[in-house]
């Protein structure tokens, strides 16, 4: 499936910064730090070790990305950001061109 103008938008937003927002980003952080510290006390210090806990970062990354990008709080409008066309206008929000 070709990736929509409205999804890139979306990928390529900049990131929202609200204290809830930062909130939930924390929570996610202080339990997969957890589960860091818990495969490095469990674990002998070796290269599965470190592919365990670059997981977690992937996982992080991409539960902060998600929550950036697709949390819609109460009061926001869930569609997509305004995406120029290529004449330098704003396109209709979730419009493929």
């Amino acid at each position: 499936m070709a990736i929509s103008r409205r999804e890139i938008g979306i990928r390529f937003a900049p990131p929202k910064t609200d204290e809830t927002r930062n909130d939930v980003k924390a929570q996610i952080s202080t339990k997969a730090e957890e589960l860091a510290l818990l495969i490095h006390d469990l674990v002998p210090g070796c290269r599965e070790e470190s592919q365990a806990i670059k997981g977690i970062e992937i996982a992080v990354q991409w539960a902060h990305d998600a929550v950036d990008r697709r949390l819609v709080l109460p009061g926001e409008h869930a569609g997509a950001p305004d995406i120029p066309t290529s004449d330098g206008g704003p396109a209709l929000a979730g419009k493929d061109v």
